[in-house]
């Protein structure tokens, strides 16, 4: 069972980050935090100082929680295609399954990244080191092709994959469908897979 403290710093965390998720940074309250975490604000300012550390707490939490996903995406996996396909499903479904994780990068976006850059290098140059790593391995043995440009196509990669969470609603308007579907979240990861794969191969 965790420790009373970590319990607490715990609740904070989960409950700042459905509501910077929702608000963004500057419509949340520490108020509204600290009540949804069960806790008063002194015992929220023990552990944060600001609403600002809070605030870069959660964003440096959901960059551990995607760097994890898909640094053990791959591993064990076949030859470095295999191994892309493998890392890419893994990150595709994680912003799947966390939902919020979108929506905070997309009010990150909005604060110029201010505060992501005091806890990562911005995701679309590290945040992805197992694809980093499986793509220069690729162009190492001519699997992937020699001119690639690596970092533009994790740009493309983390592009492609977020914002159709970003504009889910939107789509789900155009579509008259919903877009997170699981038949509609497969059809959009192998289409994605492919626009990829026709790219780095030889």
């Amino acid at each position: 069972m965790a420790h009373p403290v970590v319990q607490s710093r715990e609740r904070i965390l989960a409950a700042a980050e459905e509501i910077f998720a929702a608000k963004g940074l500057h419509g949340a309250r520490v108020d509204e935090i600290a009540s949804k975490a069960g806790v008063n604000k002194g015992m929220l300012y023990h552990y944060f100082h600001s609403k600002e550390d809070l605030y870069t707490a959660v964003l440096k939490a959901n960059f551990e929680k995607i760097l994890a996903a898909t640094s053990q995406a791959a591993k064990g996996k076949g030859d470095p295609q295999e191994q892309l396909v493998e890392a890419i499903k893994s990150y595709f479904y994680f912003l799947a399954e966390n939902p919020r994780f979108a929506r905070l990068i997309s009010w990150e976006a909005l604060e110029g990244g201010i505060y992501a850059r005091k806890v990562l290098s911005p995701i679309w140059e590290e945040g992805l080191p197992q694809i980093k790593k499986i793509l220069e391995e690729g162009k190492a043995k001519g699997i992937f092709r020699p001119d690639l440009d690596i970092r533009q196509m994790l740009t493309s990669i983390s592009s492609l994959c977020i914002s159709y969470f970003t504009q889910k609603d939107l789509l789900a308007i155009i579509w008259e469908d919903d877009p997170v579907r699981p038949e509609n979240l497969e059809r959009r990861l192998q289409h994605i897979l492919e626009l990829v794969l026709r790219n780095v191969l030889l």
